[in-house]
């Protein structure tokens, strides 16, 4: 199927900004990341009410966000956005099916798997799959304490005691129809592999396993979205709405000027879920920024955010 839209001259995204994690407890999750993951709370957005139409729910909503970094910091890490439901609360439960379509998993590269899985697993996490992937030699998915997969793979590179983003895993309907949509944005791809055993990632008790997976990865950053089409078992569903929903839910990426790329995407026939936005980021040292919303072919939010080149350090691209 061919894209209803046409690719911009220069895709906008830069980099992750942050990848939102829905809960029922800020401080919770936050000491399960710091505690088990090895990432660093740095700064905190207070439960406060505020107008959910920014988020596509009716009405008033009352929330507050910690962000988690790995220990490069916020100039040059990601961030876990641990985003609490107070009203409405949360709902559902995380993607726990390897083959149900959205995000699945936030995946974390650590130089000794067994002691983080150790801490993980000391601070509520069980552990779903582990075996050798087609890219990465060591491979670990677990179960947060409530459902949500973290991935952890070896990476001897990284010091001890320290973890570093390595990868969203989203699972997609149709990597054909994604792509375009995802190089679009401003992804490069990294690598493309043949899946035929999907046991490292939980798929177990069918006869014949084969997929397809696209790792891609923004300019300014090593962090990668890897892309999964599932053909037997085939990839179902979509990812689950609405944005009160339990687990990995949508993801941030830095551009220049939020208002220009909706302007020009939108002149390009893509779809967006809501106008830009200026909003603050109440507790924080983080300036008023504009953001806007648009969906992937298969549903999973991603958000762009205006923040300037100067506010992060270059990170030297990896193989």
């Amino acid at each position: 199927m061919s894209p209803s839209f046409r690719p911009p001259a220069v895709p906008p995204a830069r980099r992750f900004l942050h990848i939102c994690y829905c809960c029922a407890s800020t401080d919770a999750a936050s000491d399960f990341f710091s505690q088990g993951v090895g990432l660093r709370e740095v700064m905190r957005n207070p439960i406060h009410p505020s107008d959910g139409s920014l988020l596509g729910i009716d009405g008033e909503i009352v929330s507050g966000a910690a962000f988690l970094y790995d220990r490069r910091g916020p100039r040059t890490s990601p961030s876990v956005e641990v985003q609490e439901w107070v009203q409405p609360g949360l709902i559902g439960r995380p993607l726990s099916d390897p083959t149900a379509v959205g995000m699945q998993a936030v995946g974390f590269a650590v130089a000794d798997p067994r002691t983080t899985i150790d801490a993980m697993v000391a601070h509520g996490a069980t552990v779903v799959a582990t075996g050798r992937s087609p890219w990465a030699t060591e491979w670990f998915t677990l179960a947060d304490p409530t459902g949500a997969l973290v991935d952890i793979v070896s990476d001897p590179s990284i010091p001890a005691g320290e973890s570093r983003f390595r990868h969203l895993r989203i699972t997609v309907t149709d990597l054909d129809v994604s792509l375009p949509w995802y190089h679009g944005m401003g992804f490069l791809n990294v690598d493309d592999h043949i899946i035929d055993d999907g046991s490292f990632l939980g798929l177990t008790g069918v006869t014949e396993v084969s997929g397809r997976a696209s790792r891609l990865r923004l300019p300014d950053e090593n962090c990668e979205v890897v892309l999964v089409q599932w053909s037997t078992p085939r990839s179902h569903g979509r990812h689950p709405v609405p944005a009160n929903q339990a687990g990995w839910y949508r993801t941030a990426v830095c551009v220049d000027d939020t208002r220009a790329s909706y302007d020009e995407f939108l002149q390009l026939g893509w779809t967006f879920e809501r106008e830009p936005r200026e909003v603050e980021l109440e507790g924080t040292k983080v300036p008023d920024m504009w953001i806007c919303f648009l969906n992937d072919p298969d549903g999973v939010p991603f958000e762009f955010v205006q923040r300037p080149r100067s506010a992060f350090r270059p990170e030297r691209p990896t193989s």
